[in-house]
């Protein structure tokens, strides 16, 4: 699972709270946590300022108690705990999956599913509001309609499909889509 992260593992940037300018930006790659601070002054007698850079392993940064702070201060206590799970191995795998493969299996879900999970972040959100996810679902939808008509089953057992509940035909839908074997068996 682990050939599925990217090199860059997370990236932010901000400008300090008031009444600070100071602009900060925080990456955290695989192996280090990179914290680069851009002084703002608008004093005209001040020299040019270069940005300062903080470049910690994980195993360093999970000890350095002052950058902590830092990263609290500015990006907030969520950030930081999610920059401490992230130094500890706690990877968040799902969001971090391709798009097309997420949309792959988000293509298999029914839509009360797809509405659940739209709730969950913002990269699923705007997953489950695309043109190309409801796009793939119609086509699975097409091809399961036209499984059916290959299956040539008898007139009555094609009426008691769809004469069934609108809840216990979205639960065959989801069998229907995994195998074609599930399907023969419900159809009987």
């Amino acid at each position: 699972m682990t050939s599925l992260l990217q090199d860059k593992l997370y990236e932010i940037q901000s400008q300090a709270p008031s009444p600070s300018k100071d602009f900060h930006h925080f990456t955290i790659t695989k192996t280090e946590v990179i914290w680069r601070s851009w002084r703002i002054s608008f004093r005209p007698n001040q020299e040019k300022l270069f940005p300062k850079t903080v470049r910690k392993p994980h195993s360093d940064f999970l000890l350095n108690e002052q950058l902590h702070k830092q990263v609290q201060n500015i990006f907030g206590y969520k950030m930081l705990e999610y920059t401490l799970n992230l130094c500890q191995g706690c990877y968040d795998f799902l969001t971090r999956m391709p798009d097309n493969l997420i949309m792959h299996i988000l293509s298999f879900l029914n839509t009360d599913d797809i509405r659940q999970l739209s709730k969950t972040c913002k990269k699923f959100q705007q997953l489950c509001s695309s043109e190309e996810l409801w796009e793939r679902i119609r086509l699975l939808q097409d091809k399961h309609t036209h499984d059916l008509k290959i299956l040539r089953l008898p007139v009555y057992k094609k009426l008691t499909y769809f004469n069934q509940k609108p809840s216990h035909r979205k639960q065959m839908h989801r069998r229907q889509t995994h195998s074609f074997k599930t399907v023969w068996q419900l159809s009987d």
